[in-house]
């Protein structure tokens, strides 16, 4: 075997281990990160019999996605000039409906969801915590240890009575910040229609 031959299987090798390890969740709720080996099947004794699922645990409280659809919808004509993505989540923070207009950035979604948790974790829209986190150091480093958490506005709490039942986060209406401006939008579409 050349040295050319021996450095290339190593390098597969090095690759294949690296992608090998099992990954785990995110920690955001409702994300398990990848099933299994990614699809690929295990191989299995020919007598096993998979376990049955667990039930799911009771659903959390959230608007319904009607709601939700009426509320990204009015998000998207609003401010059909930014290639936006919008998110909705339970009160845990879990995604029930992730919004990619036309012509938008699929990225932004991922930070609208993180808006969306955010604004749930902390039971503030995310513009407040932009405020605490530049008066803050402590929360600062607090949020930047936290890949899950963000402090950029466009995470907007949706509420009934007292209570959060879910939030709406906005990325991508840039230039200008008019992230919270869109997601206010949705909001007040769907504020009087909440249970």
């Amino acid at each position: 075997m050349t040295s050319k031959t021996l450095s290339m299987t190593v390098c597969v090798a090095a690759v294949l281990t690296a992608f090998s390890v099992p990954a785990t969740g995110s920690e955001l709720p409702g994300d398990i990160a990848r099933p299994g080996d990614n699809g690929v099947p295990r191989p299995r004794p020919a007598a096993a019999v998979p376990a049955p699922r667990p039930p799911p645990p009771p659903a959390a409280p959230a608007p319904a996605i009607d709601l939700a659809l009426q509320a990204v919808q009015a998000i998207a004509q609003a401010c059909k000039q930014y290639p936006l993505g919008v998110a909705v989540v339970n009160s845990l923070g879990a995604p029930i409906l992730v919004y990619i207009p036309d012509g938008s950035e699929a990225a932004h979604t991922y930070t609208a969801i993180r808006k969306a948790y955010t604004t749930v974790k902390f039971k503030v829209p995310t513009s407040d915590l932009t405020i605490r986190a530049a008066q803050d150091p402590q929360f600062a480093t607090m949020i930047k240890a936290d890949p899950n958490l963000i402090a950029f506005k466009g995470g907007i709490p949706l509420n009934v009575g007292g209570d959060i039942i879910g939030a709406i986060g906005v990325s991508g209406a840039e230039p200008g910040g008019h992230d919270e401006e869109c997601g206010m939008i949705g909001v007040a579409k769907i504020r009087d229609q909440l249970k």
